[in-house]
């Protein structure tokens, strides 16, 4: 897997609840707001499509491709993103390292904050994941020359590796874990048409400027292993959290708000130890 070694040995108390609650619209599909920051400090919202969470792949009856063993559970939540979409700039902008453009479309790293927010009408219950945003690509994320094994790659697998529980048959089955095949796997999970839109022209630019070889709206795709072009673009972003906000507005005569905040100790905000792992959390009840 790699050298960081997952050491997480509970789920944060809002996990279930949460997950629970994603469910009651759409799970694995479900919508959310997230919100990024940019260089000079404006703030940008974009409605993206919840991915699960990381190490606990959804399961799709059309994904045939070989899965990683079930070895690991995390609080952290996931979605795809083409690398050339501006937020993926914001994140890395944002991020300890100040990455610069070229930068954000060569491969894994990031590490700008990031807010999501999931509206669950059902339950009336508003969620906010505030964090860490960290993009894995498939092409560099692990094996292959010591260059493609860039700081990057070694930043973000100790970040998120903090929040990886090992569970079940961890302790044997622990080398056959692959970052690279849980990325494919996610790009599996989507359909061809969604996967071809990793080929589309470049998001946001002006039609005048055109489109690079093999660029095209409406295209469909196989594999992310047989595609340079998908896997040049694709990226599974995962979200670190820090401090998750739930609001209950079920019933307006007794409206809740919990705020849980990943301990100082545990390296949440303010934390002087990142490299802890991710395991206590602080609940404060407040006015709604």
């Amino acid at each position: 897997m790699s050298a960081h070694h997952p050491t997480v040995v509970s789920e944060a108390p809002w996990k279930a609840d949460f997950e629970s609650h994603l469910e009651k619209i759409g799970g694995p599909s479900a919508e959310f707001y997230l919100a990024t920051v940019t260089p000079e400090g404006a703030p940008r919202v974009r409605t993206c499509i919840h991915r699960g969470f990381w190490a606990q792949l959804p399961e799709n009856k059309h994904n045939e491709l070989p899965k990683n063993p079930a070895i690991y559970q995390s609080d952290c939540p996931v979605f795809t993103n083409d690398a050339r979409m501006e937020k993926t700039y914001h994140i890395f902008a944002t991020g300890k390292g100040k990455g610069d453009r070229e930068q954000s479309k060569s491969g894994t790293g990031g590490g700008g904050p990031v807010e999501a927010v999931y509206w669950v009408k059902d339950t009336m219950t508003q969620w906010r994941v505030r964090g860490k945003a960290w993009l894995v690509a498939a092409d560099d994320v692990e094996g292959g020359t010591d260059e493609a094994q860039n700081s990057g790659t070694v930043t973000v697998k100790a970040q998120v590796g903090r929040y990886m529980r090992p569970v079940g048959d961890h302790a044997t089955k622990n080398s056959e874990w692959s970052w690279k095949n849980e990325v494919e796997n996610h790009f599996e999970n989507l359909s061809p048409g969604m996967r071809g839109t990793f080929r589309n022209p470049p998001p946001g630019h002006p039609l005048s400027e055109g489109k690079g070889e093999g660029e095209e709206l409406g295209q469909k795709v196989g594999h992310l292993a047989d595609d340079e072009l998908a896997r040049k673009n694709f990226r599974v972003v995962i979200i670190t959290p820090e401090e998750v906000e739930r609001v209950d507005l079920s019933d307006p005569e007794k409206s809740k708000r919990w705020i849980y905040t990943l301990s100082q100790e545990s390296g949440g905000q303010g934390g002087g130890d990142e490299s802890k792992p991710s395991q206590e959390w602080d609940v404060t009840e407040t006015w709604p």
